[in-house]
């Protein structure tokens, strides 16, 4: 018997190390392969950026060069079309074979790939000068500097650089396509080794399946024991996790105490700043100088802006933390009740409301009344001063392109709303700083706010389980793009760029 168990003892240790050694084999010629081709890929890479980036250098230096000639010998504008197309990306170019020379994997390249880029630059200089003494009418001081042959002195100089750089990369290039092949061939053999090995592994596993099944039974029920205890271990975290929970809404609640009582004492000072300095604006305007009346002014108009933002930003935390249970809420009905709150403004610019059939949605009618009021706010602020202002509301089902980042979209019912105005714009890159909290456009001179209304509309969005995009050019106007379930509940799914706030 104990034969037996030191035979099997001494199978098991034989046909582990087996394994070990057939895995790290293969792990060394696997990574030793890749390694190199790495490598390779990483040098021709190089090479063939340095020899693209001069074969344009020179070409542009040749296309300029043209361009002067034929501009010297015709005095025809039209020559000089390609010649200031050349000379506008020349930098570009430039910066391209530094970039190049630096990365190259040829290190002796650098000082020749210096002096090429200080020879062109040389040679453009001598063609820049003589057009330009052409255009000023002394032409023939330019005709002079031509004849000096120091433009083709400069350019058979840059050309023999040129062709030393291109025929080191080449030849460079033409040794790492030798070592690719080796490497390819070494590669077989890597194949085939590996075959081998895998075959033998497999053999390997077989005994090891066999040794292994007479305690497959033993293992079941120590699993058994295991899933038993395990059991027990979830239903104490479950509990553990249930007080955290409570814990955490304890904790919300406090933090959101701490927020409006943090708010109320901020204000308080803010409030004796303004009253006092409208005191001071009211009965010492006339014994202050302008400097001095200059200071107050900004003094109340910072206070002004800070009261601004602390109750910005108390409406911000309260997204999450003061929403209501959602019930079904008709979206004209919002829609009328934001357009008689902006009735003044809309007369006073003369603005133009568009909108077409609204769903009813479950949702939280206070917030999407705020959300289509910040909206459309915003519409008539960043209003063109050419034409009044136009916007327009519209729904529809959402596709399945605006779809695809949303979890659970299967569950519920989806549309998307699309707030469109006709005002200033701005850039698309801009997309996504309008809705951080705090980030604006505009100076503060120009246009009024705190820069958070956005950021509050794509919190109430996210709350609603949906996702909201700008889309704008300038000039052309603003597209918003809110895609929303129609019977969902807060947080019911996860969708990209949804995050889940605590406050």
């Amino acid at each position: 018997m104990l034969n037996k168990v030191a035979q099997s003892a001494y199978s098991w240790i034989t046909l582990v190390t087996v394994v070990i050694v057939i895995i790290t084999g293969n792990a060394f010629y696997v990574v030793s392969t890749l390694d190199e081709l790495a490598s390779l890929e990483s040098r021709l890479f190089s090479t063939n950026r340095v020899i693209n980036a001069i074969n344009k250098l020179h070409m542009a230096v040749l296309r300029a060069e043209s361009g002067q000639r034929g501009y010297l010998l015709t005095k025809d504008e039209a020559y000089l079309t390609d010649y200031t197309i050349t000379l506008n990306k020349l930098n570009e170019l430039l910066e391209e074979v530094e970039t190049a020379s630096v990365e190259s994997a040829l290190p002796e390249q650098e000082d020749n790939i210096e002096d090429l880029i200080d020879l062109s630059k040389a040679k453009i200089n001598e063609l820049i000068t003589t057009v330009e003494l052409t255009r000023s009418g002394e032409y023939a001081e330019a005709l002079s500097m031509v004849n000096t042959d120091l433009g083709l002195s400069l350019y058979d100089e840059f050309d023999l650089r040129y062709d030393r750089v291109d025929a080191t990369e080449r030849e460079a290039q033409v040794k790492h396509l030798d070592s690719l092949m080796r490497l390819r061939s070494d590669s077989v053999t890597t194949l085939i080794i590996s075959g081998i090995t895998t075959g033998l592994l497999i053999i390997a596993i077989l005994i090891l399946l066999r040794l292994n099944l007479r305690e497959t039974v033993k293992h079941q029920r120590d699993l058994e024991e295991y899933n038993e205890e395990l059991e027990d271990k979830i239903e104490d975290r479950t509990q553990e996790l249930k007080l955290y929970a409570d814990e955490l809404s304890r904790s919300n609640r406090e933090l959101e105490d701490f927020a409006f009582v943090a708010s109320h004492d901020l204000q308080e000072p803010l409030r004796k700043i303004r009253a006092f300095g409208n005191r001071l604006e009211a009965g010492y305007a006339d014994v202050m100088d302008e400097r001095g009346r200059d200071f107050l002014q900004r003094m109340l108009n910072a206070a002004e802006r800070m009261s601004m933002l602390i109750s910005d930003l108390l409406a911000f935390s309260r997204v999450t933390t003061r929403g209501k249970d959602f019930s079904e809420v008709a979206l004209s009905e919002i829609l009328d009740n934001v357009t008689n709150d902006l009735e003044i403004a809309i007369e006073e610019c003369k603005a133009t409301i568009n909108a077409g059939p609204l769903p009813v949605a479950q949702c939280d009618k206070t917030q999407i009344e705020q959300l289509l009021l910040n909206l459309m706010s915003n519409a008539l602020k960043f209003r063109s001063e050419d034409a009044p202002p136009v916007i327009s509301l519209n729904s529809r089902p959402s596709t399945e392109e605006e779809l695809e980042p949303i979890l659970l979209k299967d569950e519920y019912e989806w549309v998307t709303i699309t707030v469109e105005d006709n005002g200033i714009g701005f850039e698309q890159s801009f997309a996504e700083k309008i809705f951080a909290p705090f980030q604006r456009l505009h100076g503060r001179s120009a246009y009024k706010g705190t820069g958070i209304g956005l950021a509050v509309c794509r919190r109430i969005v996210e709350r609603h389980n949906g996702v909201i995009k700008a889309f704008s050019e300038p000039g052309k106007g603003s597209r918003f793009v809110i895609t929303m379930p129609v019977n969902g509940e807060p947080f019911a799914t996860n969708s990209e760029g949804v995050v889940k706030h605590v406050s």
